[in-house]
């Protein structure tokens, strides 16, 4: 019975490893689409309750400096909103913030970052367009007098692109 028990275990393990094995290779790729990229656009939007959406705290457009302040800092060059729109050839940001307010005074809120950039779809004569080439997100839960946790989650995501970015452009030089 215990060799059964530990032969179902062991088979059990093995099914799951090509599946770790995939996921990592994904987040390796999203890593790779940022390797020589030199400036971004950043765009963010927010869907929320009236409630929210009257925060002074909350809104895109402190998202949006916020994450510009971010990029600066970080050596990352921002381009501004009109030359991004003026060319598909521009990659940018796009952060999207979801948060309701419900009976009890909690707010869920999901926050996804995503980095969109020119491909071309081979298997549709090299047409370019843009597609999301990198990607990450959250969930959470905060009452009222808690907002700015929502704020601090989005900075935390952009953090972590950036590192992603510094980290792909560094094993770059390297090669």
């Amino acid at each position: 019975m215990k060799q059964i028990k530990l032969l179902l275990t062991f088979l059990l393990f093995i099914s799951f490893v090509p599946a770790f094995v995939l996921a990592q290779n994904e987040i390796e790729r999203e890593r790779i689409s940022l390797e020589g990229l030199q400036e971004f656009g950043f765009t963010a939007n927010i869907e929320g309750s009236r409630t929210i959406a009257d925060s002074e705290t909350l809104t895109p457009s402190v998202i949006r400096q916020d994450a510009i302040n971010r990029l600066l800092n970080a050596d990352l060059r921002y381009v501004a909103d009109e030359e991004v729109h003026s060319s598909a050839d521009i990659p940018f940001l796009y952060m999207h913030i979801n948060a309701m307010e419900m009976e009890n005074g909690l707010i869920p809120f999901s926050i996804e970052l995503r980095l969109y950039q020119p491909v071309k779809l081979t298997l549709n004569r090299d047409m370019q367009t843009s597609a999301s080439t990198w990607e990450t997100g959250m969930v959470g839960l905060v009452s009222y007098d808690r907002l700015p946790v929502i704020n601090q989650a989005a900075q935390n995501l952009l953090d972590t692109f950036i590192e992603d970015y510094h980290q792909s452009n560094r094993s770059r030089s390297r090669n």
